[in-house]
Parts: C-alpha cells; structure tokens; sequence
C-alpha cells in the first residue's frame, strides 16, 4: 500500500506543477540529494507510521458472497454460490516529508509554493485519483502542514541533514493482511490463424490458456516506444527463459521469493540486465526499454 500511496502522489504532484512528469519525483532519503547536480525535483520520503486514531474498523469480518465457476466454460460447471470471509482493513497514517530541490533557491521555493497550492485543492484525496489497489474505500483523508507530527528538530537530526523548507503530509490508508491465494492469473491469450478460422467456422471462442507468474514485462524500443517481439529474456542463475510476443511482453512462472536478475538480448539492440524483487503473492511487473545499437 505504501507504494501505491506514493504513485498516487507523483501523479498528482506532476500533474500540478511545473515538473515535466513523474521521473521527476524522488522517493529515496532526501539527504542523498545534496551533491546531486540533477534537474527541478521533488523528493517524498517516508518518515512516520502509525495506526490512525480517526479510522478504525479492526475486528469486524466482511462476509462477501457471489457466484463462482471453476471452468472456463459456462457449459462446463454450473454457477454456485460461494462466500468469501475477511477482516475490515486497519487505519494507518502515513506521513510523509516533501522537500523541493533545484539549481536555484528561487526555482526549489517556486517548486514548494505550486506542490503546496497543488495538495491544498484536496482535503482528501478522491477515490477516482487513486490508482485502482487503493479504491474501494472511498476518498482517503489527507492533510498538509508545515510541522510534522513529531518534533521537528528530531525528525531533522535523525536524517542527518541540515534544516530546509517542507511541507509535511499525512494520508489515512487501508491495510489487509497478506492473502494466503496463489498469485493472481495472469492471461495469455494465443491467437492465431488457424484458431481464429476455426473459431469463426464454429461460432465458438477460443480457449485461453492461463498461467501463474511471479515475473511479467514489456519490452519497447527506447527511440520509438514500440514494443518488441522476438527478444530472447534469461533469469539469471536458473534455466529459464522465454522471448517476446508480438506485444513485447514475457513473463516467468512458479518462482520462489527474492531477487531476480534477467537479461534481455535481441538483434540490433544493446544487451540490458534489469532486477525484479518477488516479495509477495502478487506478480511483479515492469516497463524495459531496450537501445537500438
């Protein structure tokens, strides 16, 4: 959830200000900024958690009921009901420092002034801003000030950098327990020719095969952002591999939880190493963009 806390942020924040987009917000400690000779940037770390004292529903069970199918295909099992049993999420609040950075002293208070004049619009943030892993509870309650929730003078001191302007942010945010599910299906849909013909011959839809990954990617052109197919994948220490759809997406399948390192190679195009971290029951996906040689 915190990650999705601060996607929704950045796109917020670079869609109010003068940054060009989202690559210009920074997550990481803002002391790391200091000798950094980058660009306009604006900087959101983390610094404080704690369960909300405004928002609980802790202890209560939400029983979800609908219709279920084992089978692809209606014709295959019948619809019966099922009932699903889990917990009302608990409240956090996640505070956060936001600190603006540019070559000037001038360009970073004009960055603050319009993050500032951006976040006041909202005394929460609406549910349709958020990306889809935050909806379903509604507008999330956010607020800004210009001193944190704890001692500023600590909070400072604990980043081990000098005091400079901010603004200090706090977003109520739902959080479940881990699911014990297997990771979501991902669909692989194989189309072609002779399936699609034989689909219309018949008048019946062609069968999707599905699979459980815990790695999935696209892979562009860095000039022209097309997709690239044909472009062999390698994860790195196993004997794994697999090439690009049409689409320019891969995934693989059936792995264990850590870290994971492929590497793309395909003709015309500079060899690239990417990390993916597989940390939880969800599937990890990501955007590569390979350059043309």
């Amino acid at each position: 959830m915190l990650i999705f806390v601060l996607q929704t942020l950045a796109e917020i924040l670079a869609g109010g200000t003068s940054l060009i987009n989202t690559e210009q917000i920074d997550f990481s400690h803002p002391g790391n900024r200091r000798d950094n000779g980058v660009g306009s940037m604006i900087n959101l770390y983390f610094y404080d958690i704690r369960e909300s004292k405004q928002i609980q529903h802790t202890g209560r069970q939400v029983v979800e009921r609908k219709l279920a199918q084992e089978s692809l295909h209606p014709t295959d099992v019948p619809w019966h009901p099922t009932a699903n049993v889990s917990w009302f999420p608990t409240w956090f609040d996640v505070s956060l420092l936001l600190t603006a950075w540019d070559r000037t002293t001038l360009g970073e208070h004009l960055l603050l002034s319009e993050a500032l004049s951006t976040l006041l619009r909202y005394r929460s943030l609406p549910e349709n801003l958020l990306v889809p892993e935050l909806r379903g509870h509604g507008n999330l309650p956010v607020s800004v000030a210009v001193e944190p929730l704890i001692e500023m003078g600590s909070l400072w001191s604990a980043l081990s950098i000098p005091l400079r302007p901010a603004l200090y942010i706090t977003v109520t945010i739902p959080f479940k327990a881990q699911s014990t599910t297997p990771p979501p299906l991902v669909w692989e849909r194989v189309f072609n020719i002779q399936n699609q013909d034989q689909a219309k011959q018949t008048n019946t839809k062609v069968r999707a095969n599905t699979k459980r990954v815990a790695i999935a990617g696209i892979v562009k052109n860095a000039v022209s952002e097309q997709p690239l197919a044909q472009i062999k994948v390698s994860l790195t220490g196993t004997h794994k591999s697999a090439i690009t759809n049409q689409e320019g997406l891969f995934f693989f399948e059936d792995l264990n939880l850590g870290n994971y390192i492929i590497t793309l190679d395909g003709n015309g195009f500079s060899p690239l190493n990417s990390n993916f971290l597989v940390d939880s029951s969800t599937f990890t996906f990501k955007e590569i963009l390979l350059a043309p040689i």
